[in-house]
């Protein structure tokens, strides 16, 4: 049973907001882990072997995450490292090999499509009080929650998603996590070059998102699953921490918004600290479009999500921290379902935008 700890989850989410903040206002980024992942890890050709240095700075802060997250399971709190899973509790449905690639895959292209995720719309988002990203986050919570019912073992029809779900923890290995690790910081280590000052940003933020993650315990799956199983309710083992999560981590992303001018009655910030004068906050996303592109992407990111309990960033940490089955099962898959998410845009969406623009 997952345990309601409020302190941890709104330090925790505190310190996410506080790095996505971190982010907006020294480099003028917007910290969507989604998007993050699928232009560094998801685009070596582009920003790596091309060298194309848009992407440093999202190359820097996968590295600095990984970094740290092997700090936090590893100095912090050895015995999570070496004595199995550390990013799942016995004590509620782990996800089978195939959930964890299925979820992937799903999480993938949900947020290519709809364009954001957790962080990007949940915390970013709701951040500048965009209504497109308030539509998305109750689209996926709600459809995470439907689904964790749905696939709960509870139910009479569970036999019909036993292959799910599996009875031993994912297996983790220190050596494994020192691997990814070095995968993750290696790029930053042989492209020197690019804005220095807006690495710095990229390295602090992901660090302090790692922190964040870990802290506030949505890394462990059971503190999800506490959340979006309301059948927990009736049962006195509801586990509201996400709402401590997501609440102080918005209020630290609205306290960072009101300090840029447009966006607060007092805010008085121009470009972002670390850039050269002249500089804007032109990252900061400007569609309000509400359409049936956001809400199918969110819709198969809530089926992702509810499948195995992880979004982008817990599924990063996992694999940071050792977890064979997201190393080689959730963010592989992740990528792949970015991957194809970004053709069925690109095909369905931006061909019919550009129809109904001729006509």
């Amino acid at each position: 049973m997952s345990v309601f700890t409020p302190i941890s989850g709104t330090i925790g989410g505190a310190l996410i907001g506080g790095s996505a903040g971190l982010l907006l206002l020294l480099n003028g980024d917007i910290m969507g882990l989604s998007g993050i992942m699928s232009n560094s890890l998801g685009n070596v050709k582009e920003s790596l072997l091309q060298k194309d240095s848009k992407h440093h700075w999202r190359w820097v802060f996968v590295g600095s995450f990984g970094i740290t997250v092997n700090a936090l399971v590893h100095i912090m709190s050895p015995s999570a490292a070496f004595g199995g899973n550390p990013s799942l509790d016995s004590d509620v449905p782990i996800p089978s090999f195939l959930g964890h690639v299925l979820g992937g895959l799903l999480v993938g292209m949900g947020t290519r499509i709809g364009n954001g995720c957790t962080t990007g719309h949940g915390i970013c988002g709701l951040g500048r009080f965009s209504p497109r990203s308030l539509v998305s986050v109750v689209t996926f919570t709600g459809t995470s929650i439907l689904t964790r019912f749905l696939v709960s073992p509870l139910r009479s029809w569970s036999m019909s998603t036993a292959l799910l779900r599996k009875d031993t923890p994912s297996l983790s290995s220190p050596v494994a996590a020192a691997a990814v690790m070095f995968i993750l910081a290696l790029p930053t280590l042989l492209h020197r070059g690019g804005d220095i000052q807006k690495r710095l940003g990229a390295a602090l933020s992901g660090s302090m998102f790692a922190a964040g993650l870990g802290i506030s315990g949505m890394t462990q799956t059971s503190k999800v699953h506490g959340f979006l199983c309301f059948s927990l309710i009736w049962a006195g083992q509801f586990d509201p921490t996400l709402i401590c999560v997501l609440g102080s981590g918005i209020l630290a992303s609205v306290a960072s918004y009101q300090l840029i001018s447009g966006y607060g009655k007092c805010g008085t910030l121009q470009k972002p600290l670390n850039q050269p004068k002249g500089s804007t906050f032109s990252a900061i996303p400007t569609n309000q479009t509400i359409d049936n592109r956001l809400i199918m992407g969110s819709f198969l990111f809530g089926v992702g999500w509810g499948l195995t309990g992880i979004c982008p960033g817990p599924g990063l940490y996992a694999a940071a921290a050792g977890v064979w089955d997201a190393i080689i099962g959730w963010v592989p898959s992740f990528l792949i379902g970015s991957h194809f998410g970004k053709h069925l845009v690109s095909n369905i969406w931006e061909k019919r935008s550009n129809v109904t623009k001729k006509l």
